[in-house]
C-alpha cells in the first residue's frame, strides 16, 4: 500500500501544514483559497468535528524523541541503514541495467515486464525511497523519466484502476512533496484525470479496470459487475491529497462518493442479509446495485486498504473527515469484538468472518493492522488499542520468527485456544506444522511484501523499543540469505526453508514494485 504521505507527515519531521476557515472545507496547501467541497466533513448524525477536540488531537506527539538514544544504538542504527541502502542498490542497479523504466524485473531472467500499462511502476513507485536514501543523482534521472511519460499510451493494457492510484499516483504525489518538483504534481494530476472516466457509473462506484484510451470500464472479471472493498476504497488519501494541491475538489468528491453509496445501499437496518455485523464490511461487492454480494468481511487482501484509508485520511485532513472517523471508530470495535483471536500456541492473529462465524485463517496483509492501529491509537490517546496493536504485531512476527528462513508465508491457518475442532479439520501435514511451527502453511511462498516491516516501523517510530528495529533487521537476514541473486531480489517458494542450511534457493522470479517503494522505505 502506497502510504508514504504518512510516513512523511507523521512519522517523519513534519506535519501536513494547512490553513482553515471557521467553515469544515478542503484545506489547501502550496496553493490559495479552497476547495469548495464538504464531503465527509460531517458524520452520519450531521455534527463536524468539535474544535476543542481538533485543539488537543493537533498537539498530540506520536513520534518518540529518540533523544535517549545511546551512542552504541546510533552505531548500530546507522551501520544497518547503509547495509539496507547498498541492497537496495544492488536491486536498483539490476533494474537500471536489465529493464530501467519497465514496470518490473524479471531478475532471474534478466529481462524487463510490462505488468502496469508499461509506464515505468518500479521507478514512479520508488522515487520517496531514493530521495528518503539520498539518492538524488538517481532521484533527478528518474524524474526526467516521468517527465516524458505519455499515460494515453496505455501499453495495449487494461489499467488497473486501484493500482494505478497506489502506485503511479501515489508514487508521484510523494515525490512531489519531497522535492516540491512540479513536474510530478502535473503527472499526478494528468493521470488522475485519466481514471476518473472510471467512476461514470450509475452510483459513481469505480470499474476495476479502464481502457485508458476509451475512457471505458469494466469488471476485472469480464462481463461481470463485481468489485471488491479494498478496490472501492483505497482513493481516499491521494485524491484529498489531491483536491488540496490543486484546489479541484472532483477528486475528494469522487473518492468520498464511494462512502456515501456504501452506507445509503446497506444499512444495517434495512435488514440487508450480506452486512450482519456495523463495522464489518463484507469484501465483495457490485457495482451496479451498490450491495455487498456475500457476508465474507476480513481485513486481509481484499479489504485491508480500505480501513486503512480510512483513518489514514482523516489524519490527513488534520482531523476534519469526521464520518471517516466514525466509520473507522466503529469498524475498530467490531473488529476487536468479532475478527481476532488467540492460538492455542498465545499469539492474536486476525482472521476471517462470515456472518457472525470465524474463521482461523489470516494472510500477510492483515500486518499492516497493527502499525494503522498504533498510530490511530496514539493520535486518540487509546491505551487499550495501542495495547492490541502490539499484541497483533507480535503475532504476526512469529509468523517471520518461527520460520527457519525468517520470512513469512503468505498466508496460515491456526488453531484457537480451547477450539479442538480447528485442530482437527486441517490435513495431516499441516498438523505437524501446527505442532512445529505454531501455525499451518497456507500459502508458503514470500513475495518481499511489506506490511509487517512497516508495522513494525511504526511501533519503533512511535516508541523508541529497539526490540522493534531488531526484528526487523533479522527479517532483512533472511532476505539476503534466501532472496539475494545477482542483479536484485526475489520471492523464495518456501520459508519453511532456508537456504543456507538447504545450500539451494527455491526461488519465484517476481520483484514488484512495492518492494522498492515500500519494503526498502521500511527497512
Amino acid at each position: 500500500m502506497k502510504l508514504h504521505l504518512l510516513s512523511v507527515y507523521f512519522l517523519g519531521s513534519s506535519l501536513v501544514c494547512a490553513q482553515w476557515s471557521g467553515e469544515p472545507r478542503i484545506p489547501l496547501s502550496h496553493t490559495t483559497g479552497r476547495a469548495a467541497a464538504a464531503s465527509g466533513m460531517f458524520d452520519r448524525n450531521g455534527q463536524k468535528a468539535d474544535p476543542y477536540r481538533l485543539t488537543v488531537l493537533r498537539q498530540r506527539t506520536v513520534q518518540h524523541s529518540f533523544a535517549d538514544e545511546t551512542p552504541a544504538e546510533r552505531e548500530i542504527r546507522l551501520e544497518r541503514a547503509a547495509a539496507i541502502k547498498k541492497g537496495f542498490l544492488h536491486a536498483w542497479n539490476g533494474y537500471k541495467k536489465y529493464a530501467y523504466g519497465a514496470d518490473e524485473i524479471d531478475v532471474l531472467a534478466k529481462k524487463s515486464k510490462t505488468t502496469r500499462n508499461g509506464w515505468g511502476a518500479t521507478l514512479v513507485d520508488a522515487l520517496d525511497t531514493l530521495w528518503i536514501m539520498d539518492l538524488k543523482e538517481e532521484f533527478w534521472e528518474a524524474r526526467d523519466f516521468v517527465a516524458k511519460l505519455d499515460f494515453k499510451k496505455d501499453g495495449g493494457q487494461l489499467a488497473k484502476v486501484f493500482e494505478t492510484n497506489i502506485r503511479y499516483v501515489g508514487g508521484l504525489l510523494s515525490a512531489y512533496e519531497l522535492s516540491l518538483d512540479k513536474t510530478f504534481l502535473q503527472k499526478a494530476t494528468e493521470l488522475t484525470d485519466l481514471l476518473l472516466p472510471a467512476f461514470n457509473t450509475p452510483f459513481g462506484l469505480p470499474w476495476q479496470m479502464l481502457n485508458i484510451t476509451t475512457g471505458v470500464g469494466s469488471s476485472e472479471s469480464p462481463g461481470k459487475t463485481s468489485t471488491n472493498l479494498a478496490e472501492l476504497g483505497t482513493f481516499q488519501m491521494e485524491f484529498f491529497r489531491l483536491s488540496q494541491l490543486t484546489g479541484n475538489a472532483t477528486y475528494h468528491e469522487a473518492a468520498q462518493k464511494v462512502l456515501t453509496v456504501m452506507l445509503e445501499k446497506n444499512n444495517p437496518a434495512d435488514g440487508n442479509p450480506n452486512y450482519v455485523i456495523p463495522g464489518l464490511y463484507p469484501i465483495d461487492f457490485d457495482m451496479m446495485t451498490g450491495k455487498f454480494t456475500n457476508r465474507a468481511a476480513y481485513w486481509g487482501g481484499g479489504g485491508d486498504s480500505f480501513y486503512e484509508y480510512l483513518i489514514k485520511t482523516y489524519i490527513l485532513s488534520d482531523f476534519m473527515l469526521q464520518r471517516n472517523l466514525e466509520l473507522w471508530t466503529e469498524s475498530i470495535q467490531a473488529f476487536k469484538q468479532y475478527a481476532v483471536a488467540r492460538s492455542n500456541q498465545g499469539s492474536l492473529f486476525t482472521g476471517f468472518v462470515d456472518g457472525a462465524k470465524f474463521y482461523p485463517y489470516t494472510d500477510t496483509f492483515t500486518n499492516f493492522i497493527p502499525g494503522t492501529l498504533a498510530l490511530a491509537s496514539k493520535i486518540v490517546g487509546s491505551e487499550t488499542y495501542f495495547k492490541l496493536a502490539v499484541d497483533l504485531l507480535d503475532g504476526g512476527y512469529t509468523t517471520f520468527d518461527n520460520m527457519p528462513s525468517a520470512l513469512g508465508a503468505e498466508a496460515i491457518r491456526f488453531v484457537r485456544d480451547n477450539v479442538p475442532s480447528d485442530y482437527l479439520m486441517l490435513r495431516e501435514n499441516a498438523k505437524q506444522q501446527v505442532s512445529e511451527y505454531g501455525f499451518a502453511l497456507e500459502r508458503e511462498y514470500y513475495l518481499l511484501r511489506p506490511e509487517l516491516i512497516e508495522s513494525h516501523f511504526y511501533l519503533y517510530r512511535m516508541t523508541g523499543n529497539t526490540t522493534y528495529s531488531d526484528r526487523v533487521w533479522k527479517i532483512w537476514q533472511g532476505i539476503q540469505r534466501n532472496c539475494r541473486v545477482a542483479d536484485g531480489y526475489v520471492g523464495t517458494a518456501d520459508v519453511s526453508v532456508d537456504a543456507s542450511a538447504s545450500g539451494t534457493m527455491n526461488s519465484i522470479d517476481s520483484t514488484e514494485s512495492f518492494f522498492f517503494a515500500e519494503t526498502f522505505m521500511y527497512l
